[in-house]
C-alpha cells in the first residue's frame, strides 16, 4: 500500500511539472482574393490550381476588344485636340484669337488626355497579374463567364513561407520574443524550424496565453499549408 502511494505521488509530481501541449496551425504567409476591375468576358486561366507562378505572371486575361476600340478612339481624339490647342497657341501669339478660345482648347486637350489615360488603364486591367509568387488555390469564376468590377475571380496564396499560428504561455520569454527560434513537430512526424515573426500585443486573460506567428521557410515545398503540429519545448 505504501509503495502504491509513493508511486501515485511521484506520478502527480511529474504530471504537475509537465507542460501542456501547444498546438500550431500552418497558414500561407500571404493570400489574396483577386477580383476584376472592369466588366468583360473571362478568357482561359494561365495556370491550373496548385501550379506555381512567379510574381507579375498573367493569371488570366479578360476579353479586351471593346477596350482596345475605346483606346483607339481616345488616341485619335487626343491627337485632334492637341493639334487644335497648338494651333490656337500660334494664333494667340499673333493676336488672331482670344485668351478664352485658347483656354477652351487647352481644357479640351486635357480632357482628351485624361480619357486616353483611362482607356489605357482599362486595357491594362484586362491582364490580371499575380501580386506575388504563389499558387491558385480556388477558382471563383469560370472561364468565359462575364465578370463585373469587384467580382472575385480566384484566390491565391504564397506558401513559399508559412506562418505557424499558436497560443503560448505569456510567461515563456523565449516564446514571446520576436526572432526567437522555434521547432514544431507536425502530425505527419516531420519537424520544421522557424523564427517568431509576430507576437500579439494583447494576452488572452482567460488562458494566460499570447498568440504568436512563426515564419517557416517552405521554398522547397515540403510542407502543405493547413498542416498542424505541436510545439517542441527546448532543444
Amino acid at each position: 500500500m505504501k509503495s502504491f502511494l509513493l508511486a501515485a505521488v511521484g506520478l502527480m509530481v511529474l504530471s504537475a511539472g509537465a507542460k501542456e501541449a501547444v498546438r500550431a496551425v500552418l497558414f500561407p504567409f500571404r493570400e489574396a482574393v483577386i477580383a476584376s476591375r472592369v466588366e468583360s468576358r473571362l478568357l482561359p486561366y494561365g495556370f491550373r490550381v496548385g501550379e506555381p507562378f512567379k510574381a507579375q505572371s498573367v493569371l488570366v486575361k479578360l476579353d479586351d476588344e471593346r477596350f482596345q476600340l475605346e483606346k483607339k478612339r481616345a488616341e485619335d481624339l487626343y491627337k485632334f485636340n492637341l493639334a487644335s490647342f497648338e494651333n490656337k497657341q500660334k494664333l494667340r501669339e499673333k493676336n488672331f484669337t482670344s485668351d478664352f478660345e485658347l483656354k477652351k482648347a487647352e481644357y479640351e486637350k486635357n480632357s482628351a488626355e485624361n480619357a486616353l489615360l483611362e482607356a489605357r488603364l482599362n486595357c491594362s486591367y484586362c491582364l490580371i497579374t499575380a501580386p506575388f509568387e504563389g499558387k491558385i488555390v480556388e477558382i471563383l469564376t469560370r472561364e468565359y463567364e462575364t465578370v463585373r468590377p469587384g467580382q472575385p475571380i480566384c484566390r491565391i496564396i504564397d506558401d513559399n513561407y508559412l506562418l505557424a499560428v499558436m497560443n503560448v504561455p505569456m510567461d515563456e520569454k523565449s516564446l514571446t520574443t520576436v526572432g526567437s527560434p522555434v521547432r514544431i513537430k507536425l502530425d505527419s512526424g516531420m519537424v520544421v524550424s522557424g523564427e517568431i515573426y509576430e507576437v500579439s500585443p494583447q494576452a488572452d486573460h482567460r488562458t494566460g496565453t499570447l498568440r504568436i506567428r512563426v515564419k517557416i521557410d517552405n521554398r522547397q515545398g515540403k510542407v502543405t499549408a493547413g498542416a498542424t503540429g505541436v510545439l517542441i519545448y527546448g532543444e
